[in-house]
């Protein structure tokens, strides 16, 4: 009984109460295995969504767009629960950001969000997952749990979205992530400089990141340079990839 009991507090456990070493490391077995068990399931499911008539796909793209926005609110929940709901846990980094964009494009199909989450948030998901910042938790721990769950399930709606066609990336439009951006940026790094964040890691960069490396011999603020210009060279490749080379617009 007492391990179990030790067990469940731990699945619950902040990342600064928890035991030293206990977290998983990057490219190790468990993060292999989390990545190989998304990889499959998500091509299992997208191949049962390219099978489907439109009316379908487009409830399920909703439910999707549901599913990332409640587990944004059930991490909300559970950090409330423990304890550890502060102004550093708001769903504000650009991955819950983007669940939040998801559900708005499944409800809406507006292009600009498309494009957004074309150029802008897959590349940011894909590299979120494959240098996760939670590994300091356990990998079976409920903060690993659903930030795997909730990262893969973003890359999943966006290339069923581009399997749908509901998600037209075309370089014409790569204004329309700029502009997110210079919307999003200025705002965000107040907001982090007055209760000292760091969402969006435009304020301190995050380790065991390129960002880092940058800050390297950049220094901060001036890796901030270098990350806009890998931000700007990202999403300029994207939209050279087959998915993102259209030729017609969007209707």
């Amino acid at each position: 009984m007492q391990s179990s009991t030790a067990l469940f507090h731990l699945f619950f456990t902040y990342e600064s109460d928890l035991p030293a070493g206990c977290g998983f490391a990057h490219f190790g077995s468990a993060h292999l295995l989390w990545l190989g068990i998304l990889a499959a399931g998500g091509a299992l499911f997208e191949h049962c969504f390219s099978h489907r008539n439109s009316h379908w796909r487009t409830i399920v793209s909703r439910i999707l767009g549901a599913a990332l926005v409640l587990l944004i609110a059930l991490r909300l929940l559970i950090l409330q629960r423990i304890g550890h709901l502060t102004v550093y846990e708001l769903p504000l980094h650009l991955c819950s950001l983007a669940g939040i964009l998801c559900l708005l494009h499944a409800c809406t199909s507006w292009d600009w969000l498309g494009q957004t989450l074309y150029a802008l948030c897959l590349p940011g998901t894909l590299a979120a997952l494959l240098l996760p910042n939670w590994n300091r938790y356990p990998p079976l721990s409920f903060i690993s749990i659903q930030s795997f769950l909730f990262h893969g399930l973003i890359v999943l709606y966006v290339l069923c979205q581009l399997r749908q066609g509901t998600i037209h990336p075309q370089l014409q439009y790569f204004w329309k992530p700029l502009v997110f951006l210079i919307i999003l940026v200025p705002p965000m790094y107040l907001f982090n400089q007055h209760f000292g964040a760091n969402y969006l890691f435009i304020n301190v960069p995050e380790p065991g990141t390129p960002l880092e490396w940058l800050a390297g011999f950049l220094g901060n603020p001036g890796y901030l340079f270098g990350y806009a210009v890998l931000v700007l060279l990202v999403m300029r490749i994207m939209y050279l990839l087959p998915a993102g080379h259209k030729e017609s617009a969007p209707g």
